[in-house]
């Protein structure tokens, strides 16, 4: 799985940490806006000098920058609990790809949904497939290329939804319930801690199963989610909260592939020396 950002995505979201236009940038670095438009539209990939001043302008690590903008970094696949089976089905709304899971303990194959997509079909048929009928759905944000098929799964497996307390609840559940931080799930033999992880959105939550984080939209590998609440406050969830857990903690986001704490604090511009 290709990485959810690139170097135009990297950029666009640093510029934002500043709350910088295109112009802002051009007048920092003296980079011509038109080669500005040019790279953040995906359309120019600059020499490795030009993408360090851009890094050391926006406060990003510049030889990360330079692996990402190259192609030459993807994260190691973490390693399977043995607890649960964790399926994660590629899902689409419209073009646009979204991890959605589903999450089964092992020993009592009770499972739950963690995010539904726009394409409840797909989840549906795999469960049918597994021979499972989830008994929750935990949603991390209720944006709808995560939460749009919440009305036709509600139908089909008949369950509870559990949404952060500070999340407006999306349309097709009358069965909400709502979680905060510290608040911990059972799942059968399994313990699933929830994190509040605002910033993505002003309710977003993480789901910390043994050794394995469901995070939603707050970090890619190799960058972190889109602000669409606030900066500040997704950049502390990612460095107060998920990238201070230990190393061997995978992450599975919402977009993109699966990657470790461990490998994101040495590999992710936006991070590099910013988590002791």
């Amino acid at each position: 799985m290709p990485l959810e950002d690139e170097l135009g995505d990297i950029l666009q979201k640093a510029r934002d940490g500043k709350m910088w236009s295109q112009d802002d940038l051009v007048k920092a670095t003296d980079i011509s806006g038109e080669d500005i438009r040019r790279i953040e539209s995906y359309q120019l990939t600059p020499e490795n000098s030009v993408i360090e001043k851009l890094a050391k302008t926006l406060d990003l690590d510049g030889p990360a920058l330079i692996e990402i903008a190259q192609e030459r970094w993807i994260p190691k696949p973490p390693d399977s609990d043995p607890d649960f089976d964790l399926v994660c089905l590629n899902v689409f709304m419209g073009e646009y790809p979204v991890n959605c899971f589903l999450l089964r303990c092992k020993e009592t194959h009770e499972t739950a949904v963690v995010d539904t997509g726009a394409n409840p079909k797909k989840i549906i048929s795999k469960a049918k497939e597994m021979s499972v009928c989830p008994s929750m759905i935990l949603l991390t944000h209720a944006h709808p290329d995560h939460a749009g098929g919440l009305g036709e799964l509600s139908n089909a497996f008949d369950c509870p939804t559990y949404i952060d307390h500070k999340e407006p609840k999306p349309r097709g559940s009358s069965n909400f319930k709502i979680v905060k931080e510290g608040d911990e799930l059972t799942l059968g033999k399994l313990r699933i801690r929830c994190i509040e992880t605002p910033g993505h959105t002003n309710g977003g939550v993480s789901y910390l199963i043994n050794q394995t984080l469901l995070s939603g939209d707050v970090i890619f590998a190799g960058s972190m989610g889109r602000a669409n609440s606030s900066w500040s406050d997704l950049f502390n969830s990612i460095t107060e909260k998920v990238l201070r857990l230990p190393d061997n903690i995978s992450i599975y986001p919402g977009h993109g592939p699966a990657t470790t704490v461990g490998q994101e604090k040495n590999h992710n511009p936006f991070f590099i020396g910013r988590v002791g």
